[in-house]
């Protein structure tokens, strides 16, 4: 009777608009549902949720003095969520987790009354399952009125039949009740909207046991992050009352068409594009096409921002007579790729988002740059970018999170790293490593002491990269590998066609300075690219830095310019054991989106691409180690495939994102650049 109170009294009192959304926030256990029990969705798409909470399991409350609880979970498609669990409960256990669930409904939302059906892991792999159950799982809405029904194997948790139900009073508010098989749980959750230009809400969760002690409450607090970092005119689980009171005026775009003929010629053209920061910047002509070469070093978010200020001022000072627009992209002076496309259809897009189509009919992208090389271009080389240097600044992170000595311990360093281009392709890079903190672990002589780096210069390295036909790429690099090795670090890379497939080899040959001990590698990848979705599977095999043998899959997804990726990797060291981890790691911009002009050739910035990555390592079930069935850490760095900086990826292929079929799926991220940057130019 007290369930039937709760979730129907205040229904009366619930407009529809009300009803339109439901927030599909985490539970108390990490995945998407209720209180302790699931619901058949799963987190929202291209969404980052975190949560803490202080509620202990109940079969051991008498065996530990509290809980401490940190969760995420991230909606990598519509259809699934993929999440994990750390959990601190002296005495009982400690133990670092996976949670993966399957929905139904994408296929089913626009089917009134028809139900939507879930199943999902608790507790995936890892050396020590304490949490562990499989699930199926209905929910129905009934207006404002989720209830949810499934089954749960355990045999951890949700052993049995199990169901809750949740009331949304309003946008911000929830009424939530279940029943977990062995626990029946009332409690209430508030959500907040994003506010103040910030990306992240948050909520709050209260939950009190019927079963044990009622009124006594557990608290969870939470976060969630669009992976994109925008601010949401549509956020899921506000009706469209909210969506309209975050929701502004578009802004029209810089004109074009009403500026031609009238930005001075090629001349002014190349001064714009000198002043606004480009190098190797070369204007010209061939035929009725106008030709416009760059290298970006100031938009290191994306190399599309780049492109759209590019191709707005180009169109815009293009004198009378050209019908068509190239620009080459070059990176160290080296010409990779073309876009060309008809002046016409260029300066409709950037002035009204609807001829998109026809831009993409029209649009030429070719890593063949061989088509621009009669252009005669105008003015002479002053803007050339040799020994232009930039000082890059950014930290480094490393956390060990529920091993077998600790439950969290971190070391945190500064990277400042100078990178200099000498001539065309070559670059010299210098990084040091300077320790700013550490857990006690790492102290010496401490079981983690091998992964505190000193404060010391740790690189000097010459690249060199080639182009030798359109589609390949190849960087050669030697020196100061790490502080106390010296070697070579080569990669070469094959993209053909219109970028979705890429073929990678790296090599590499090291000698340690103190035990003149030599080391090699030598790694081959293939990597599928799908546009739609922004999606990348990546499979690489081979002898990896620390000599052991064996293979990685990693799925990334791009939302903007920030990217998520799951990983497996699998290899047998020196040591003559397989080790397998997995494991989930973000990557994004840690800069402006614009970053300052070189002055006096120095440029000082952020990390373009700033990683945080946290892995587990699988049960391994080695007889000859007293640990052999806790899930602890590999006693080597584990299938290391080594990408510095000047990676290919990285510092000439735009973070694995320059080609057609990347530019062609993100058109509208061209004129959006234009429009935020082009004004006033």
């Amino acid at each position: 009777m007290l369930f039937i109170a709760l979730f129907f009294t205040p229904l009366a009192g619930v407009s529809s608009a009300d009803q339109a959304r439901f927030h599909n926030g985490l539970s108390l256990q990490g995945f998407t549902g209720v209180l302790n029990t699931p619901n058949a969705h799963v987190t929202d798409e291209g969404w980052l949720y975190a949560m803490y909470t202080n509620q202990e399991e109940s079969k051991w409350r008498q065996k530990t003095s509290f809980q401490d609880n940190y969760q995420f979970s991230i909606g990598l498609f519509n259809f699934i969520e993929l999440g994990g669990r750390f959990f601190e409960a002296p005495g009982a256990g400690r133990d670092l987790s996976a949670n993966v669930k399957v929905t139904s409904a994408h296929l089913t939302s626009d089917k009134p009354f028809f139900p939507v059906f879930a199943a999902g892991l608790q507790d995936v792999g890892g050396g020590a399952a304490l949490l562990q159950t499989k699930y199926v799982v209905a929910s129905q809405d009934l207006g404002p009125l989720r209830l949810s029904a499934g089954y749960g194997q355990g045999p951890d948790r949700m052993k049995g039949a199990f169901g809750g139900a949740e009331l949304k009073l309003h946008d911000y508010l929830y009424l939530l009740a279940d029943y977990d098989a062995t626990e029946k749980n009332v409690g209430a959750r508030v959500v907040f909207p994003q506010f103040l230009k910030v990306p992240f809400s948050f909520t709050a969760t209260a939950k009190s046991s019927l079963s044990h002690e009622p009124g006594n409450f557990d608290i969870a607090v939470g976060l969630s992050l669009p992976l994109d970092f925008r601010m949401k005119k549509e956020q899921r689980g506000f009706t469209r009352r909210v969506e309209q009171q975050v929701t502004s005026e578009p802004q029209p775009a810089p004109a074009v068409s009403d500026l031609v003929a009238q930005g001075g010629g090629l001349d002014a053209l190349r001064a714009a594009l000198v002043g606004e920061g480009f190098l190797n910047v070369r204007v010209g002509s061939l035929g009725k096409t106008l030709v416009v070469e760059y290298e970006n070093v100031t938009f290191n978010h994306n190399e599309l921002d780049a492109l759209g200020l590019v191709t707005g001022l180009s169109c815009r000072a293009a004198p009378e007579g050209y019908d068509k627009l190239g620009v080459v992209i070059k990176r160290r002076d080296v010409r990779l790729l073309t876009v060309t496309a008809p002046l016409a259809e260029f300066r409709e897009f950037l002035e009204s988002p609807e001829p998109t189509r026809t831009l993409r009919d029209h649009l030429v992208v070719d890593f063949d740059t061989s088509d621009t090389d009669g252009a005669a271009f105008a003015g002479g080389e002053d803007n050339w970018g040799g020994f232009n240097t930039s000082l890059i600044l950014a930290p480094s992170l490393t956390t060990f999170i529920g091993t077998e000595v600790g439950a969290f311990d971190y070391y945190l360093s500064l990277k400042p790293e100078l990178s200099t281009m000498l001539w065309k392709g070559a670059a010299v890079t210098a990084r040091w490593n300077v320790a700013l903190d550490w857990s006690n672990n790492l102290e010496e002589g401490e079981q983690f002491s091998g992964s505190r780096q000193p404060t010391q210069f740790d690189r000097l390295m010459l690249f060199q990269a080639v182009k030798p036909l359109p589609s390949v790429l190849v960087n050669l690099g030697g020196g100061m590998v790490v502080a106390d090795r010296y070697g070579m670090l080569n990669e070469a890379v094959w993209t053909p066609g219109g970028g979705e497939h890429r073929f990678r080899v790296a090599q590499g040959w090291s000698k340690e300075e103190g035990t003149h001990r030599q080391s090699e590698l030598l790694i081959g990848a293939y990597r599928y690219y799908y546009s739609p979705l922004d999606l990348a599977v990546e499979g690489a095999a081979g002898r990896f830095w620390a000599e052991d043998k064996g293979g990685s899959l990693e799925l990334k997804r791009y939302w903007e310019d920030t990217a998520v990726s799951f990983y497996y990797k699998g290899a047998k060291g020196v040591d003559r054991k397989l080790w397998q981890t997995v494991g989930v790691q973000i990557s994004f911009p840690l800069t402006p989106r614009r970053d300052m002009k070189p002055v006096a050739k120095l440029q000082v910035r952020g990390a373009d691409d700033w990683a945080y990555s946290q892995e587990s390592t699988l049960k391994n079930n080695h007889g000859n180690n007293p640990r052999g069935s806790l899930n602890y850490l590999a006693p080597y760095p584990l299938a290391v495939n080594p990408q510095p900086t000047q990676a290919l990826y990285r510092s000439f292929h735009n973070r694995d994102r320059l080609s057609d079929a990347y530019i062609r799926q993100h058109l509208d991220r061209l004129r959006e650049a234009w429009l935020r940057f082009g004004k006033g130019v």
